[in-house]
């Protein structure tokens, strides 16, 4: 009820003051007397008229209408208002106005016959060139019952904060009307400056993604913090992030009690969510101050102008209203910056061998990731299937081949991700490719076991060999292939700094930067398989049963891979039954079920463990499915009936043993239909990008939204989450609006629906870092 009664004072108590002269001079504009002149009289001890007479060229507001009894034991009734003619207001809306002369009848209780009686009205009223009256307050004594009229006794004038009233947007010599000295044009001591030139307002763009609002203020004049606003037009895909206003300063004022002012210059950062393929963007901006020198408040300034985002110094088109221009200053806001934007504007920043080196070590960084260790039995499976032929050199050389192209297909899509906006990486996990993929695997799996030998025809083979001297050009050729593939297909991971890299090229289009930045990436990523492999040339057996074994384990391997590849387009039962039989076929193959004899060594003894270790293994996983588990840790776990509630935020958990659960949501509809009811219900939202393919995404399902400390931290918070395995049209225009290139990717939102980015977590993270991430988020919307 107290920010009901905060927002009438704030309608009914504008003024509007224009800056140029209007048609006819400051001397002709009425004072609000001789505008509206208003008397009171009894029509029986039942009821009272009140009636304004309206000068040509105005009129009054019907909703500012308000009486009341300062007379005790006299009340008044509802008022019985006349029809009116409707106006579309600026300000307002669509309201009803009265025009010449506006008779209102007030109902009247004088138990007590109390023969005079001093009533109150409220009014307020605009004239037509634009200039708006503040409300006026005039008290008149009434003879009851008797008829006779009463002239104003009483007079004031208030001038308030808050003025929403927006019919007028040009300053005029309304205030010399008005009782204050000293107008003119602003220029003199003690007068009322233009709005223009009171706050001096200046917006343009640092970079793609941010905007950086300025104002300049003239001393004696301040702006209120809870009345600067900011809206994106004419585009769907642009949004505003979370804003951080400076402090400012505390005010009290006599209707809306302590409030915070802005009386010195400032800046405000603009975050623009969705921008990377948009060239310009138009913001409206509102805001509204006051004078202390003449206690005159401005009607909200409003600004819509369309700013350039293709360079830092950017061009302004004025839209609606011109506003001088300023210097642009630093913004204040000490903002937390996500971990893919830190590598963004590290780019941005920096020399190159400082940015080629970190993203260098950014790679490093990401050994026995999901980005590189599915690589690893790739490339040793190359090397090993060389057999006699293989030494540390040509180890090397292999390696070198699968790394160079992989680094270079990094480089490659990301750049195009980065320029288009969408991730070929993403396209390719559909369900053939990867099929087709994971047949790959096993073709290359029975080649390990002897069934037969892989090599390019002979023509084909000459010419490269001839080209790679003593090496075997298909063989290179094939790490080569094997390399870029292994990028875009076997590890599709999306890490901050590839965000970052991805996020500069859409940018700033320096795809020269930007592709070098990924192929350092690429190279860090790549070094440990150098090492490896290399290892892999010098360590294993050149020949004999020790190397057919070696073979073999590798062949199991790459059966392994073919498993884990289908894993993204197969049910979790038909992945477990197919590791179930390749763990069983493998511990066969090793002896686990032949008896020992006195002949067998410690190493049979040895590996026979081992077999029957992993076929017990196998056997407890089709178990585990035969209960319906689906589960490789917990195979024979039984099966636990979900304690399934509605926490207070509106979303569903099940208990701590089982992690999160999420509401599926389908594209910007879906999400901003998830947000409008969260904020319904006043909570937070934690939005995750998912995918089948997406290994990262798989890794934070079991490590970490299963934790219970992150099921308790986030209990309050409404879980949803975008399943964006098909890339569909909804899904890439879904991860467009935030800038994603892919998943996995989580955003936070707070209770007004705008996202914390700073708070954005890309790839992955471990438990205990991401539960002191969404503490700390927590405790910022707060």
């Amino acid at each position: 009820m107290k920010k009901l009664l905060t927002l009438l004072f704030a309608f009914i108590t504008s003024i509007a003051i224009t800056s140029n002269s209007y048609a006819f001079g400051a001397e002709n504009l009425l004072k609000p007397n001789k505008a509206f002149q208003v008397s009171i009289e009894s029509n029986g001890p039942d009821f009272i008229t009140a009636t304004w007479e309206i000068a040509d060229g105005y009129y009054m507001y019907r909703k500012r209408f308000s009486f009341s009894s300062n007379t005790a034991d006299v009340t008044l009734g509802k008022p019985i208002f006349p029809e009116g003619e409707l106006k579309d207001d600026p300000g307002f809306g669509k309201v009803t106005v009265y025009r010449k002369r506006v008779s209102i009848k007030i109902p009247v209780e004088n138990p007590k016959n109390i023969s005079l009686a001093n009533i109150k009205t409220k009014s307020q009223g605009c004239a037509d060139i634009g200039v708006c009256y503040p409300p006026q307050k005039v008290s008149v004594d009434v003879t009851l019952p008797q008829a006779i009229a009463k002239k104003i006794t009483t007079s004031e004038s208030i001038t308030t904060i808050g003025a929403l009233d927006t019919a007028a947007s040009n300053p005029s010599d309304l205030a010399a009307q008005l009782g204050i000295p000293s107008l003119g044009k602003g220029k003199k001591s003690g007068g009322v400056l233009p709005p223009d030139e009171a706050f001096a307002f200046d917006i343009n763009a640092t970079d793609k993604q941010t905007l950086n609002a300025h104002w300049q203020i003239t001393p004696g004049h301040y702006l209120y913090k809870n009345k600067i606003k900011f809206f994106v037009r004419d585009s769907n895909d642009i949004t505003l992030g979370k804003l951080a206003l400076p402090k400012g300063e505390k005010h009290h004022d006599e209707y809306f009690g302590d409030i915070v002012t802005y009386t010195k210059d400032f800046d405000i950062k603009l975050p623009l969510l969705g921008s990377t393929g948009a060239d310009s963007v138009t913001i409206k901006t509102s805001y509204q101050g006051c004078s202390k020198i003449t206690g005159i408040c401005y009607p909200p300034q409003i600004k819509t102008q369309k700013i350039d985002l293709r360079s830092a110094q950017t061009a302004i088109q004025t839209v609606a209203s011109t506003s001088p221009s300023s210097e642009t200053s630093s913004s204040n806001s000490d903002d937390k910056v996500s971990e893919q934007d830190q590598f963004a504007n590290i780019l941005k920043d920096n020399n190159l061998f400082a940015i080629l080196g970190l993203f260098f070590i950014a790679g490093l960084a990401l050994t026995f990731t999901p980005c590189v260790f599915p690589m690893i039995p790739i490339l040793s499976g190359i090397i090993s299937g060389q057999g006699n032929d293989i030494s540390k050199k040509k180890a090397f050389i292999l390696s070198l081949a699968y790394v160079i192209p992989m680094a270079l297909t990094y480089a490659i899509v990301g750049v195009l991700a980065g320029l288009s906006g969408e991730s070929l990486t993403a396209a390719l996990q559909t369900p053939w490719v990867i099929a087709s993929f994971a047949i790959l695997f096993v073709i290359l799996a029975f080649a390990m076991f002897g069934f037969y030998e892989l090599q390019m025809p002979s023509s084909i083979q000459n010419k490269l060999s001839s080209i790679s001297n003593n090496q075997k050009g298909g063989t290179l050729l094939g790490a080569a292939i094997m390399g870029m593939l292994s990028a875009l297909i076997v590890g599709p991971c999306v890490t901050a700094p590839l965000t970052g890299a991805l996020i500069f090229i859409a940018d700033t289009k320096d795809a020269l930067l930007g592709g070098l930045s990924l192929f350092m990436l690429g190279i860090g990523m790549g070094v440990p398989l150098l090492i490896i492999g290399t290892a892999a040339g010098e360590f294993l057996p050149k020949a004999g049963a020790w190397m057919d074994k070696v073979k073999a384990v590798f062949g199991v391997l790459m059966l392994g891979l073919a498993i884990w590849m289908l894993e993204r387009i197969l049910p979790i039962e038909i992945i477990i039954l197919l590791t179930a039989a390749l763990l069983i076929g493998s511990a066969i193959y090793m002896k686990a079920i032949d008896p020992l004899d006195a002949n067998n060594s410690g190493w049979d003894r040895l590996w026979k463990a081992v077999g029957i270790i992993i076929l017990a293994y196998g056997l407890i996983l089709i178990a585990g499915i035969a209960k319906g588990n689906k589960s490789f840790i917990y195979p024979l776990k039984d099966k636990v009936i979900s304690q399934v509630s509605t926490s207070a935020a509106g979303g569903t958990i099940i208990n701590a043993t089982e992690g999160l659960v999420f509401s599926p949501i389908k594209g910007i509809k879906g999400l901003n239909l998830a947000l409008d009811t969260a904020a319904t219900q006043n909570k937070t939202v934690m939005l995750d990008f998912y995918a089948d393919w997406c290994i990262s995404c798989k890794e934070m399902e079991h490590k970490v939204f299963s934790d219970p400390r992150v099921v308790k931290a986030l209990e309050n918070t409404i879980l949803i989450q975008a399943d964006v395995t098909k890339n569909d049209d909804l899904d890439i225009a879904l991860m467009k609006k935030f800038g994603l290139f892919g998943p996995p990717g989580i955003l936070f939102f707070d209770t007004n629906k705008q996202e914390y980015r700073s708070f954005r977590v890309v790839g992955e993270m471990s438990a205990d870092k991401f539960l002191a991430h969404i503490n700390e988020f927590l405790s910022q919307k707060k």
